[in-house]
C-alpha cells in the first residue's frame, strides 16, 4: 500500500518517533570509535480512526453480498453490449441515497 503524505498535517495522523534506521559511521581521523555500531529502527502508530477504517475494509472485503450469480449476469450483459441503464431508476436510487445520508449525518 503506497502512501503519499494524505492528511499528513502537521504530522498529527502518523506518529513518528523520531528514530531512523542508521548506523553510528567511522571515525575518519584514522583511530579506533570506542562506540560499537548502533542500529536504530524506525516505528509508525496508526490512529485509531485509521485501525477501524482497517477493520472495515477486511469486512468488506470478505463480505458476501448474495449476489453472485446476478453480478455475473451483468458483467457478461455489459461486456457483449446488451446491459440498458435505466437512467431514471438510478436518479431515484441517487436522491433516496442522498435523502438517507443527510437524515444520518444531519
Amino acid at each position: 500500500m503506497a502512501i503519499n503524505n494524505i492528511n499528513n498535517l502537521a504530522g498529527n495522523r502518523v506518529q513518528n518517533t523520531g528514530n531512523s534506521q542508521s548506523s553510528v559511521a567511522k571515525s575518519t581521523s584514522g583511530g579506533q570509535d570506542a562506540r560499537a555500531p548502533q542500529v536504530k529502527v524506525d516505528s509508525v502508530s496508526l490512529t485509531s480512526e485509521a485501525q477501524q477504517l482497517q477493520q472495515v475494509q477486511k469486512n468488506l472485503n470478505s463480505a458476501s453480498t448474495g449476489n453472485e450469480s446476478r453480478v455475473e449476469s451483468l458483467k457478461r450483459a455489459v461486456a457483449s453490449g446488451d446491459y440498458q441503464v435505466n437512467s431514471q431508476a438510478v436518479a431515484k436510487k441517487m436522491f433516496s441515497l442522498e435523502a438517507q445520508l443527510e437524515k444520518t449525518l444531519g
